[in-house]
């Protein structure tokens, strides 16, 4: 074997080594994460004001090269009660301890109720949310404009899910604020939070920020009528043909909304399947244009406030 080749190998066992106490280091912060939030739920605890609320995990594991990690068979515990709720998974991208990533993505999978939870509940609802699992995927972006991009969905099963974007304006000054927070240590955010000049300070940066555009969208593939055909077997609601009617009585009610919208929702309830709201204004919305209500007493009535906003609703 040649020297060249030698040396290849050498350097790659090198790099592979490297590599792998990176992922080893990146793991054992995840961990100290984990267990100084654990202390701090431990602190508010002390105090009486929060349960004694503990987390635990079976595997975390990180890869520097992605600037990902996931942790695996996480499990929300209270004193009192024991577990009551797990997670199969969190994994989380452009994420790391101490910085904060202009883009970044987090994803969760199978959030469910344990027994703990389910034997305090009627033996109808306990078998119902047994077969619920919650999951969600989170993602932002900050761009050099000052633009701030969230999205959000959260599903139930396969049966229903929410789901937003929305785009915010002029978010420079919130997002050094929000990068020098996570600059800090554990134990220093902590006490910033604590603090009472955190609200203040928070606020004063968000309020230079705006809001742009957005949507919100909700999807059901019978999860709503499972839902009523449960809580009516128990008497705590309607059938599902009952609460359809009444809504639709309601809608025909509701005198300020455009016809458009009112057909919209009239569709969704008639048939539930897809509801969708989008919104944009011609010039991003300030916080402090909200905050002071200057806003609400420029546009008086509703049919104002929809065609500032541009809001379309549009059903299946």
């Amino acid at each position: 074997m040649n020297k060249s080749v030698i040396a290849l190998i050498v350097i790659a066992a090198a790099a592979g080594g490297g590599l792998y106490y990176a992922n080893m280091q990146a793991e054992n912060a995840i961990k100290q994460q984990v267990e100084q939030a654990n202390q701090s739920y431990r602190d508010l605890a002390g105090t009486g004001e929060m349960p004694s609320i503990s987390l635990s995990y079976s595997d975390v594991s990180a890869n520097v090269l992605t600037s990902s990690y996931s942790i695996s068979g996480l499990e929300v515990s209270i004193a009192e009660l024991g577990k009551i709720a797990t997670v199969e998974r969190i994994t989380a991208k452009g994420i790391k301890p101490q910085s904060l990533a202009d883009k970044g993505s987090m994803q969760m999978v199978g959030a469910k109720a344990t027994p703990a939870i389910l034997q305090m509940l009627p033996p109808q609802t306990a078998e119902f949310v047994e077969s619920l699992a919650l999951h969600s995927d989170y993602s932002y972006e900050y761009k050099d404009n000052g633009e701030l991009l969230f999205r959000q969905d959260m599903r139930i099963n396969d049966e229903f899910s929410l789901n937003y974007n929305f785009t915010l304006a002029q978010m420079q000054q919130f997002w050094q604020y929000a990068k020098e927070i996570s600059a800090k240590s554990a134990e220093e955010q902590q006490a910033l939070v604590n603090s009472p000049e955190y609200i203040e300070q928070m606020l004063a940066k968000l309020v230079s920020g705006a809001l742009s555009n957005g949507a919100v969208v909700i999807e059901n593939k019978g999860f709503i009528e499972r839902v009523l055909a449960m809580t009516s077997q128990q008497g705590q609601t309607p059938d599902f043909k009952t609460v359809q009617g009444m809504a639709l009585m309601n809608i025909s009610m509701l005198e300020p909304l455009p016809q458009q919208m009112k057909d919209s929702l009239t569709t969704f309830v008639q048939q539930p399947e897809k509801l969708r709201l989008d919104f944009g204004f011609k010039q991003p919305l300030t916080f402090e244009e909200v905050q002071s209500g200057a806003i609400v007493a420029e546009l008086g009535s509703p049919e104002e406030m929809i065609e500032f906003a541009n809001i379309k609703l549009t059903a299946n």
